[in-house]
């Protein structure tokens, strides 16, 4: 992205969501295992980047199924082609994102009766270069 422009995140919000609590799951502590994507939408005219993160956690012993879908709009002061706005989109805007949403799933538990649910800290440049890497055509 160049320097010069500016980015802000101008809204952010809970898109849907599910949370059931299981019946005959005891509260004990289960390891946390959590689905995660996100993707993006970039808006040259309007000079914005929309940025869908979804989260699917209870696929194991937890007490509880929740999915959530958070997104956040930024907001640019200058058009930038869309080729230099890919990577902040694919990994600063998700990085910008992902405290808001987890702190929204460590609230949702907590207010549920359960130890407020913290995800781990996400590294996204690794994560975009993993995808990647398995999109790549093996020669």
């Amino acid at each position: 992205m160049p320097q010069d422009a500016k980015i802000r995140l101008d809204k952010s919000r809970i898109r849907s969501l599910n949370f059931k609590i299981k019946e005959g799951v005891s509260k004990g502590q289960a390891p946390i295992s959590y689905k995660i994507s996100y993707g993006y939408e970039y808006n040259y005219k309007e000079k914005s980047i929309n940025v869908l993160m979804s989260v699917s956690i209870g696929e194991n012993q937890l007490p509880f199924l929740l999915d959530i879908e958070y997104e956040g709009l930024f907001k640019l002061d200058k058009r930038v082609a869309k080729k230099k706005i890919e990577p902040f989109a694919e990994i600063n805007c998700p990085a910008i994102l992902f405290p808001f949403l987890r702190e929204c799933i460590a609230d949702i538990t907590r207010r549920a009766g359960f130890n407020p649910l913290i995800l781990p800290a996400i590294n996204f440049v690794g994560l975009v270069k993993k995808q990647k890497a398995k999109k790549k055509p093996r020669s």
